[in-house]
C-alpha cells in the first residue's frame, strides 16, 4: 500500500463527487421550487423550443377567446337595438293599415296618423344614429358597405363583405339589356268586349270576367281592372280608348314575373280561343359592373360570386336604354374581427344602415316613394304602398338580425368553444414537456441529499488520510 501526502487524491475525488451531487441537488431543488423541469435552455434545448412555441400558441388562443367574447358583446348590442327598430316598424305598419281604412278616416285622422308615423320614423333614425359600442357607431351605415351613384338611372342597393371599395371614380356600369315587364296588348272594341269571357292567373291567384250583351270595351276594362285589384294580382290594366287597345302589364320586371290569360275570343289578349296562353316576355336586366360579370334579377344587377372587386354588389337600374348610364362608388367599412391566434384568422360582417332613408330603398311602388323616409299615408294609395314598404323594411331588419345571430352563433360562439378545447390540449402538451413531476423530483431530491451528505462525510475522512500517513512515519507524539 502506497502513502502520499503531497496530493490527497482521495480528497480530490470526494470533493468532485460532492460538487457533482450538490449541483444535482441544486437543480432538483430549483425544479421543485419552480414546478418546471425546464428552467433554461441547457436543461433541454429541443424541449425548450417546442414548449415556447406552444406557450405562444396558448397565449394567442387565450387572447383570441377574449377577442371573440368582446365581439359577441358588440354583436348583441347591435342586435338589441335592431329589436327596437323592428318593434317601431311593426307600429308604423299598424299606422299604415289604419290609414288604409279609407272609408272610416277623415282628413284630420289621416294627418294624425301621418304625424305618428313621422315620430316612429324619427325614433328609428335616432336608434340608428345613437347605437354605439364604446365610441363606435353600429347602425348608421358606417360599419357596413355604403355606396352612391352619379346617375339617376342607377341606385346602390347593397353589397357583401366580399365587395371591395371602388376607386374614386367608382365602378363603371354597362347595360346590355334593359329590364322588361311581361305584357300583352290587343285591339279591343265594343264588339270584342260583348259576351267576352276572360280569365287571368298570376301568382297562384285567378280571376274571371264575363262581358254581358251590349258590353262596351270601356266598361269591360273597368270590370277587369276592379277584379284584378280586388284579387290583389300584381298586374296593371290599361285601356286606351283612342287607340282601342287593352293591355295587361305585370307590375314587376323580370323573366320570372309571368301570368296566364285565357280568352273566349281569339286575338283578344290570346292568339287562340279557350286556350291558356303564358305571358312570359319579361326580361331581366343584363350588363356588367366594373367590367365583371353580373346577374340580373328584374331591375337589379348583382355582381357574380368570385368577382375580384364587385362580388355581391347590387344596383337598381331604372333607365330604358342600353349603354353606360354611370358609375357606382362603394366604400367597404365592414367590421373585421381577429378571432384566431394566427395571422389572417379574421372574419368580417357588415351591418347595414338601418335609418329610414335606407330601408325599403328602391322598392317598386306606384306612389314614387324612394325609401321609407318618403312614405306618405295621407292618401289611400300612399297607405297601401306604405304597407308594402313596411313589410319589406321589416324583412330587411329581420335579415340583418338573422345575419348577426348566425355570425354570433356560428363564427364567434363556435370559435370560442373550439379555441377553449384547443387551448386545453395545448396546455396539456406543454405541461408534459416542461412541467416537473413533483413525485419524481422529490425522489431525486432525497437521493441527492443523501449522496451529498455521504460525499461530505467521505471528504472529511479523505482529509484525515495525510494525518494517518504522518502517524505511520513518526509514530504517535
Amino acid at each position: 500500500m502506497t502513502l502520499r501526502i503531497k496530493n490527497n487524491v482521495a480528497s480530490v475525488k470526494s470533493l468532485r463527487q460532492l460538487s457533482k451531487n450538490q449541483d444535482a441537488l441544486s437543480k432538483s431543488l430549483e425544479r421543485l421550487a419552480s414546478g418546471q423541469k425546464i428552467n433554461r435552455g441547457a436543461d433541454d434545448p429541443a424541449g425548450l423550443v417546442i414548449s415556447e412555441n406552444l406557450r405562444s400558441q396558448i397565449a394567442g388562443i387565450e387572447q383570441a377567446v377574449a377577442n371573440s367574447e368582446i365581439s359577441i358583446s358588440m354583436v348583441q348590442t347591435a342586435e338589441g337595438a335592431l329589436t327596437e327598430v323592428n318593434n317601431l316598424l311593426i307600429q308604423a305598419r299598424q299606422l299604415a293599415l289604419a290609414a288604409a281604412n279609407e272609408g272610416a278616416n277623415d282628413v284630420s285622422a289621416l294627418f294624425a296618423l301621418q304625424s305618428q308615423l313621422n315620430n316612429a320614423l324619427e325614433s328609428i333614425d335616432r336608434v340608428s344614429a345613437n347605437t354605439r359600442f364604446g365610441n363606435k357607431t353600429l347602425l348608421d351605415g358606417s360599419r357596413g358597405i355604403s355606396g352612391v351613384s352619379n346617375s339617376e338611372d342607377l341606385l346602390f342597393l347593397g353589397a357583401t363583405v366580399n365587395t371591395r371599395s371602388s376607386p374614386v371614380a367608382g365602378f363603371p356600369v354597362a347595360i346590355t339589356q334593359v329590364p322588361r315587364r311581361a305584357t300583352v296588348t290587343s285591339e279591343f272594341t265594343d264588339s270584342e268586349a260583348e259576351e267576352l269571357v276572360l280569365s287571368v292567373t298570376e301568382g297562384g291567384k285567378a280571376i274571371t270576367v264575363i262581358g254581358v250583351e251590349d258590353e262596351t270595351a270601356e266598361s269591360f276594362a273597368g270590370k277587369l281592372s276592379k277584379a284584378v285589384e280586388e284579387a290583389n294580382l300584381d298586374l296593371h290594366v290599361v285601356y286606351n280608348e283612342e287607340a282601342e287597345t287593352l293591355t295587361l302589364l305585370h307590375k314587376n320586371f323580370g323573366a320570372d314575373s309571368t301570368f296566364q290569360v285565357t280568352s273566349s275570343k281569339a286575338d283578344v289578349l290570346a292568339e287562340q280561343a279557350d286556350a291558356i296562353e303564358e305571358i312570359n316576355n319579361g326580361a331581366d336586366v343584363e350588363g356588367t359592373i366594373n367590367g365583371e360579370a353580373a346577374t340580373g334579377f328584374g331591375r337589379v344587377l348583382v355582381g357574380n360570386e368570385g368577382n375580384r372587386s364587385t362580388e355581391g354588389l347590387a344596383i337598381l337600374f331604372s333607365g330604358n336604354e342600353v349603354g353606360e348610364p354611370g358609375t357606382v362608388s362603394v366604400a367597404q367599412n365592414s367590421l373585421v374581427f381577429q378571432i384566431g391566434p394566427n395571422e389572417g384568422q379574421r372574419v368580417r360582417i357588415a351591418i347595414d344602415d338601418t335609418g329610414s332613408d335606407a330601408l325599403a330603398r328602391g322598392l317598386s311602388n306606384e306612389s314614387g316613394f324612394r325609401s321609407l323616409a318618403d312614405v306618405d299615408i295621407t292618401t289611400a294609395k300612399g297607405a297601401e304602398d306604405a304597407i308594402r314598404m313596411m313589410d319589406f323594411a321589416i324583412f330587411q331588419i329581420s335579415e340583418v338580425r338573422g345575419r348577426l345571430g348566425a355570425f354570433q352563433k356560428n363564427a364567434l360562439e363556435t370559435n370560442t368553444a373550439t379555441l377553449r378545447v384547443t387551448a386545453e390540449n395545448l396546455i396539456a402538451a406543454e405541461s408534459s414537456i416542461r412541467d416537473a413531476d413533483i413525485a419524481e423530483e422529490l425522489a431525486e431530491f432525497t437521493k441527492y441529499q443523501i449522496l451529498t451528505q455521504t460525499a461530505a462525510a467521505s471528504t472529511a475522512q479523505a482529509n484525515n488520510i495525510p494525518t494517518h500517513s504522518l502517524s505511520s512515519l513518526f509514530g504517535d507524539s
